[in-house]
């Protein structure tokens, strides 16, 4: 297939970003964190993963509810560095994703709209 017609939410980057937020979304800290590479894991415990989450979401407007992996914030290099931005609400996090250990894990994580 060519990856130039695949969009973000079906690639790697845009899957793990998907299932990471979907599961801060639903409350579930413990499995958002087993998305997170070893690096990351030291910097946010399950907790702190917790309270960085709720902390952006404490200014989304509840009006808008559910999680969409974006396709109209793609830069021409986005899928080759293998990262995505994924709207929560009317928040978001951009994920960075790679293949560490036969598995891909987010390795790097910025929080709210940029």
């Amino acid at each position: 297939s060519d990856r130039t017609n695949m969009e973000t939410k079906d690639l790697p980057h845009g899957i793990v970003g998907f299932k990471f937020a979907q599961a801060l979304y639903e409350g579930d800290h413990h499995r958002a964190h087993v998305f997170l590479s070893l690096e990351l894991k030291l910097q946010y415990s399950v907790e702190g993963l917790q309270k960085e989450f709720e902390e952006m979401m404490s200014i989304a407007d509840p009006a808008f509810s559910g999680v969409v992996v974006m396709d109209n914030c793609r830069h021409p290099e986005m899928d080759a560095q293998g990262w995505a931005y994924v709207a929560i609400s009317t928040e978001a996090v951009v994920v960075t994703v790679k293949l560490l250990e036969k598995q891909y894990l987010i390795t790097d994580l910025k929080w709210g709209r940029p």
